[in-house]
């Protein structure tokens, strides 16, 4: 792995289980904060339409996680 900036600690890898459990549980909040509520029911639509859901979708996500 390559580090480009400033010499810190960058190590991916939290030796601590305590403190990786705690990390992974912040995480999971913070990806849980930015999805977008799903619609109920049934939908109808061809596989291109779904498609362009998804990237519409994915693209709101991102904006909320990198707005932050």
């Amino acid at each position: 792995m390559r580090i480009v900036g400033p010499n810190r600690d960058r190590s991916e890898i939290e030796l601590d289980p305590q403190l990786a459990y705690r990390r992974g549980r912040a995480l999971d909040a913070m990806l849980r904060s930015a999805l977008p509520p799903l619609a109920r029911g049934l939908r109808r639509a061809t596989p291109a339409a779904f498609q362009s859901l998804d990237e519409e979708r994915a693209r709101l996500i991102a904006r909320r996680i990198n707005a932050r």
